[in-house]
């Protein structure tokens, strides 16, 4: 590759001189060699350069594709950690839901033990209340019955008196 790249640089300056007169050309041979020498020398330093140069493309490119590989399995053990953690937040969302829900069913239950005695309490209330008014109704026409009785024995007791005291 190099001796490619020298041919091509040497051809290249041949092309690029100028072409001169007669004149010219007497300058000595020795001057000539000594040009292209020098012209060689500073093609091969350029060619030297662009080699190290290509070299550090070379190494910071893998160092970037080794930094690249790294990061997409950082990326990928990040993004299984976060699956992971997405799961058990939905177990734990789904025993809460089943603890929520049988919390509701059992307060349900609850409210409806309670209905139920209320409403057998409120029914004993109101028969309680019914027989008590049966009872009072009953006593109270009993004590009217015997105070009609009392008060009409005691009125015919006063008319035996006062007809016995005539």
């Amino acid at each position: 590759m190099r001796r490619t790249l020298f041919a091509l640089a040497l051809l290249f300056t041949v092309l690029a001189m100028p072409v001169t007169s007669n004149a010219q050309e007497s300058i000595s041979d020795s001057a000539k060699i000594e040009k292209l020498t020098y012209q060689q020398y500073n093609q091969l330093k350029r060619l030297v350069y662009l080699e190290r140069a290509h070299n550090d493309m070379k190494s910071d490119l893998a160092a970037l594709k080794a930094s690249n590989e790294q990061m997409s399995t950082q990326v990928q053990e990040t993004l299984e950690r976060l699956a992971q953690s997405e799961s058990a937040i939905n177990a734990t969302l789904e025993t809460f839901q089943q603890k929520f829900d049988e919390q509701n069913a059992t307060i349900a239950d609850v409210q409806e033990v309670l209905e139920t005695k209320m409403q057998q309490m409120l029914t004993y209330i109101g028969v309680g209340i019914v027989a008590a008014l049966i009872l009072m109704f009953i006593v109270a026409r009993s004590a009217a019955s015997n105070a009609v009785k009392s008060h009409q024995a005691n009125w015919n007791a006063f008319q035996e008196h006062l007809f016995k005291s005539k």
